[in-house]
């Protein structure tokens, strides 16, 4: 029996999630490139090209909801990710750091999470750039899924956390060298807290992730769905499985980020080594809260395929992870081998 066969979650993101994930980017691409401003097209087309695979690996989420909300829920996740990939170009690629222009713009993310706010001027502190089509079709394209959530009252007031936490993250971390760090460490320990075991920047990457909230509209997408069901996910999703998927991200983008001068959290580790031991504690205790939750074999799929999803990818055999990676992914079992080399082939085939 062929793979899919006997992984019904796979025939179904692979028949169904991967093809409505390409369809919405060739809508936002084509309405990304009739902005006017020169600089903010060539960010927003940038961020959907470069950062797809951060959709295609989203929209796994959909799965997690009802049958028949998936193309909602694709449509969602696709929408509100394309605002934080373009917004994180906007903030690291532009040569901006005025921290109101950064929490400006995010205000975007909060008015996307919540149906009936309406559209602002998220540009007016961002040094005289404007575009009037594409964010604001991102907030309102998010928005009316979520108004359409049965269980969107309930997962809302965590969904609105997770949110701020990631808004003050990307505010703080593209201000100067300089002034970064001390102001991140001061948010973290004042705002966020550290649970004992975790290091400050561990709970800083965790505040990076939107799996949490993707998550909690999977669920409210359920008529079931009640205030337990959204702390049940969000204790599990915050901080480990979120910051599993944020060390991940940094550990494959070191070289560039030095490049670039980004801030990146791996680079707190005192040795190369003691990075990847954190990430294999992250994985073993994402995947214990994980099968904690209903539809327990999901939400390890998760965790599984962000494994597969970020030591697929080119970077990890550039920067000589490859022996690492080998041994973390090993861990996961005949399931998670399987997951690689699935999206080892996705992303031949995609270009990502």
């Amino acid at each position: 029996m062929p793979v899919a066969g006997r992984l019904p979650w796979l025939y179904n993101y692979l028949r169904l999630i991967i093809p409505w994930v390409e369809s919405e980017l060739r809508q936002l691409t084509a309405r990304a490139s009739l902005i006017e401003d020169d600089q903010l097209r060539l960010q927003a087309l940038s961020s959907l090209k470069t950062k797809a695979f951060h959709c295609y690996g989203g929209s796994v989420m959909a799965l997690l909801g009802p049958r028949n909300s998936w193309q909602d829920l694709v449509v969602l996740m696709t929408s509100f990710q394309s605002i934080s990939d373009y917004l994180d170009n906007l903030c690291d690629r532009m040569g901006v750091r005025d921290q109101h222009a950064f929490y400006r713009l995010h205000d975007s993310m909060l008015a996307a999470a919540t149906p009936g706010v309406r559209p602002a001027d998220y540009y007016d502190r961002y040094e005289g750039h404007r575009e009037e089509g594409y964010l604001s079709y991102l907030v309102a394209r998010s928005q009316s899924v979520i108004a359409s959530l049965p269980g969107q009252e309930h997962v809302h007031g965590r969904v609105e956390q997770l949110i701020r936490h990631y808004i003050n993250l990307q505010a703080l971390k593209h201000l100067s060298p300089e002034e970064r760090c001390y102001r991140l460490k001061d948010y973290i320990y004042s705002k966020v807290g550290i649970p004992p075991g975790f290091e400050w920047w561990e709970m800083a990457a965790a505040t990076g992730s939107t799996l949490g909230m993707f998550a909690l509209w999977a669920a409210a997408a359920c008529p079931d769905c009640d205030l337990y069901r959204a702390e049940q996910i969000f204790e599990a999703y915050f901080p480990w499985i979120c910051g599993l998927h944020i060390l991940l991200d940094y550990i494959i983008d070191q070289e560039e980020d030095a490049k670039e001068g980004d801030l990146n959290f791996i680079s707190f580790y005192p040795r190369k080594e003691a990075g990847w031991e954190a990430l294999h504690n992250f994985a073993g205790k994402a995947l214990e809260r994980a099968i904690d939750l209903p539809s327990k074999g999901l939400h390890s799929l998760v965790v599984t395929g962000l494994l597969a999803m970020y030591l697929s990818d080119s970077k990890v055999k550039e920067q000589g992870y490859s022996r690492r990676a080998r041994q973390l992914i090993k861990g996961t079992g005949k399931r998670g081998l399987a997951l690689y080399y699935l999206c080892r082939a996705v992303r031949r085939r995609k270009g990502i």
